[in-house]
């Protein structure tokens, strides 16, 4: 009888303690302060619609552009800077695109350079479909304001891997003070 009570009181606590951890899945966000980078873009309006597709024929041009009429190279992935994240619109999102580059160069055309500024964030990874990285961003923002977070509004997505049928591996990195 004390054999049954104790499995039954071990199993309790488990079933007890497994269910916390299913409801608090989400973990804590951690605050990160990024360097600064060079970077090379286009300004965009995209539809969300068609995004991935929109975003490897920008990716292609822009590292064309950079590798055929810059004096530089690639130097870190492509990247989506937002900046108003707070107010996306899943149906049409203005983005600067482009990819960071190894040194400073004028524009080329309907291409852009700036340097940005060091940006204080914080980051989750997303992986899966690409037409769900709207949806991402609005839990990334819900949770940080939750959690006490003066966001800032600025955005990037940083894509660490497009694969086949929309697929992504990003980095979502939400600004913050």
């Amino acid at each position: 009888m004390i054999n049954k009570l104790a499995y039954w009181l071990v199993a309790g606590l488990i079933f007890s303690l497994s269910s916390t951890t299913m409801a608090t899945s989400e973990k804590s966000l951690e605050v990160k302060t990024l360097p600064s980078i060079h970077f090379f873009y286009g300004e965009y309006s995209l539809s969300s619609k068609d995004m991935h597709k929109q975003g490897e024929k920008i990716a292609e041009k822009t590292a064309y552009a950079i590798a055929t009429k810059t004096p530089t190279v690639l130097n870190g992935p492509f990247t989506y800077i937002f900046e108003n994240v707070q107010s996306f619109d899943p149906k049409a999102i203005n983005a600067q695109i482009g990819w960071p580059v190894e040194k400073p160069i004028n524009g080329v055309g309907s291409y852009l350079f700036k340097e940005t500024k060091e940006f204080k964030c914080i980051s989750v990874v997303h992986e899966g479909p690409h037409a769900e990285l709207p949806h991402a961003w609005k839990k990334l923002v819900t949770q940080a304001i939750a959690e006490g977070h003066k966001v800032t509004g600025e955005g990037r997505t940083v894509i660490k891997l497009s694969g086949a049928n929309g697929y992504v591996i990003a980095e979502l990195q939400l600004g913050v003070q």
